[in-house]
């Protein structure tokens, strides 16, 4: 079922992709897979755990997960259980000091991420286009035209040549967008990193890095 905040029918199919349950679910294990790297890095599970943990991610299935939330009743358990499954070693350590949302809000800046990365590639793609337009029309006249009448004279190749610098701003929009969106957390119960001990900042600061997310403020 789509879990797509508007109308879905719409969509590209590879926005549509990104916003469907599957991946979703894909994005919640990469964040688990995530935390344990970085809480192996500073010795706070055993090695190798990280490995098998990132294993399970690749492939347990979306599906497991949702039929173990069906008998629980419980999303984000069900999600560690259905990686426990993978894993039999290790399976104990995965989501250690986390908090559900935690794990939600980060797989969502994992989606955002995605999303704009399909957004930037097609304007990217329509630039390069525009660019080429501009230059191929650069001495071709046609009419200007002001107040809906015909006007002085002026080149398709201006015409595309603006188009081309609107998509250019589009693009830089959007990389001035990832910050502020395309971003996730590590803080445990409660948002005060306290189950991390002393490792609590630097753990959310791998974690992100990991994951290519940038980290929240507070």
């Amino acid at each position: 079922m789509s879990i797509h905040p508007m109308e879905f029918r719409y969509g590209t199919r590879e926005m549509k992709a990104i916003w469907e349950e599957d991946f979703r679910l894909r994005c919640l294990f990469r964040v688990e897979a995530a935390l344990a790297q970085a809480e192996e890095e500073l010795g706070m599970i055993p090695p190798g755990a990280a490995e098998e943990i990132a294993r399970a991610a690749e492939i347990t299935r979306p599906q497991r997960a949702k039929e173990i939330e069906d008998e629980i009743g419980h999303d984000m358990m069900a999600t560690v259980l259905a990686l426990a499954e993978e894993s039999p070693k290790f399976g104990e350590w995965i989501h250690l000091g986390a908090t559900s949302n935690d794990i939600l809000d980060t797989a969502t800046g994992l989606q955002i991420k995605a999303s704009l990365d399909i957004l930037e590639e097609k304007l990217k793609k329509m630039l390069a286009l525009l660019l080429d337009l501009a230059m191929q029309n650069r001495n071709l006249v046609c009419a200007g035209r002001t107040h809906g009448q015909i006007a002085v004279p002026t080149t398709y190749g201006l015409r595309f040549a603006i188009w081309a610098s609107e998509v250019g701003r589009h693009i830089q929009r959007l990389k001035e967008l990832r910050p502020r969106a395309a971003v996730g957390k590590m803080s445990g119960a409660v948002g005060t990193q306290a189950a991390y001990g002393r490792f609590g900042m630097e753990i959310q600061e791998r974690v992100m890095h990991h994951l290519e997310l940038f980290e929240v403020d507070v």
